[in-house]
């Protein structure tokens, strides 16, 4: 089961504090919705991706500075793709389904705009979250931009 969703930079903020299980100042796990965190199991999640210097939103805001992006809180910098582990797959293969589906999705979207992939373990159902910023070449121009609309259009969710 996969899911896709666009977020803005608003949206980003919140999104990375939950891949990260970043925590309040009272040192609780921040929870987003009505999701059922076990923090006995949070020490198993982990990111495929590389480590990105000065965190995921400074990547975010950098590579938005590289590429055209317009300056509107409405666009939508930051795509999320959801892969739910099968539940009949083997423990030994558990693993190399994250990262094959990692290096898949790395190749589709290119590796400069993939801003993490944490595998979360402590919730109910195993998960990949794939994060990356939706840069496409411009039609008229031949310039990098960001625009989500155009990285995940029909074709691309059919595909």
């Amino acid at each position: 089961m996969a899911h896709v969703a666009k977020y803005t930079k608003g949206g980003a903020v919140r999104l990375t504090m939950h891949y990260e299980r970043r925590q309040d100042e009272k040192g609780d796990y921040i929870k987003f919705g009505n999701q059922d965190i076990d923090l006995s199991r949070t020490h198993e999640n982990y990111n495929l991706a590389p480590v990105r210097p000065g965190g995921q939103l400074a990547f975010i805001k950098k590579r938005c500075s590289e590429v055209q992006c317009m300056n509107r809180d409405n666009v939508n910098v930051l795509c999320d793709w959801v892969v739910t582990l099968p539940k009949d797959l083997p423990e030994e293969k558990k693993k190399d389904f994250f990262s094959y589906t990692y290096d898949f999705l790395e190749k589709r979207y290119g590796p400069e705009n993939v801003v993490s992939a944490y595998v979360h373990k402590d919730e109910t159902t195993p998960h990949l979250h794939f994060a990356f910023i939706p840069v496409v070449e411009d039609k008229k121009t031949g310039q990098k931009k960001v625009s989500a609309k155009e990285c995940l259009n029909r074709g691309e969710l059919r595909s």
